[in-house]
């Protein structure tokens, strides 16, 4: 009798069991929202913008190699304000820590610029001896406030403590296989540095102390993608643009392809310089088109 008992209420239980089909999540997609810029060399206006950064409520700096300003936007592209440094001649590469200071590097003075958030002058961290106006320097900062300074031409990385002290050298190595060409550095949410190898067609994940996790091969199978060296990272996804400056790439941080997106409907179909990219706290990615002096703005929905 206990028994039966126990089978009549596991069917009944499985009678009101949900068997509804559960909704698919929305594709994953990338929206055209609006863009801005005013080409000019006074502060506010865009002349040769190089390089484009996000502070964590989402307003852009952007790097200027023409009038040399160093500038901000709120993320409408409304100019907040701009300064310019002497000492900074060939403005390269840009980024901004956690705290809001500005990280600048400049390839003729073989260095990299920190600035307050309001723009005064802090440090200057020199990384070559005999700077070099066709070397590539990339900066990035960790949340953990270390500083990684690339050096392309010699393809070392430089870390430095948030105290400014030199902690350690090292040269990106991928396994047995040959040596990296790393052309631009980036730290991403999950702790990882990547590295951007354009001539390999790949991007390379290390820890922060300089030691290879893994290798995202763009090149794998029968894709046609080549990519360039203007990368973003954001929490689970690596955003790079294609060779061809207008194609988007998208894959998650553990490798997998995502998205190819053709952005020539806004960036036009000629050929151009490929755009520097970055990534908005507020899920919007930003190309900063640099012949057009302008910066685009696309809503990341996933």
């Amino acid at each position: 009798m206990g028994a039966v008992t126990v089978l009549a209420c596991s069917l009944c239980a499985c009678s009101r069991v949900d068997i509804r089909a559960a909704t698919p999540p929305p594709a994953m997609s990338i929206a055209y929202v609006s863009q801005w810029g005013v080409r000019g060399d006074g502060p506010g206006q865009l002349d040769q913008p190089v390089s484009i950064a996000t502070d964590a409520v989402g307003d852009a700096y952007i790097a200027d190699a023409g009038s040399r300003f160093i500038e901000k936007f709120d993320p409408q592209g409304a100019p907040l304000f701009a300064f310019q440094e002497l000492n900074l001649q060939h403005p390269e590469a840009i980024t901004v820590d956690a705290g809001g200071a500005i990280y600048v590097t400049d390839s003729g003075r073989g260095s990299a610029t920190v600035f307050l958030p309001n723009g005064n002058r802090m440090r200057e961290l020199r990384v070559r001896a005999r700077p070099d106006v066709e070397d590539m320097l990339d900066v990035s900062v960790d949340d953990d406030g270390f500083i990684h300074i690339l050096d392309a031409n010699a393809q070392r990385v430089f870390t430095y403590t948030s105290r400014f002290r030199l902690l350690r050298t090292w040269m990106p190595a991928a396994g047995g296989e040959a040596r990296p060409r790393a052309k631009a550095i980036v730290d991403g949410p999950d702790g990882y540095l990547y590295l951007a190898d354009p001539a390999a067609n790949r991007i390379l994940r290390f820890t922060d102390q300089g030691h290879f996790a893994a290798d995202i091969n763009a090149g794998s199978g029968a894709s046609e993608r080549k990519l360039s060296d203007q990368i973003a990272v954001t929490k689970g996804y690596i955003f790079v643009m294609d060779v061809d400056g207008r194609m988007l790439h998208v894959w998650s941080t553990d490798g997998q392809p995502k998205l190819d997106v053709d952005l020539a409907p806004e960036l036009g179909q000629g050929s151009r310089a490929v755009p520097a990219l970055a990534v908005s706290p507020r899920r919007e990615l930003l190309v900063l088109d640099e012949p057009e002096a302008r910066v685009l703005r696309y809503k990341l929905n996933f």
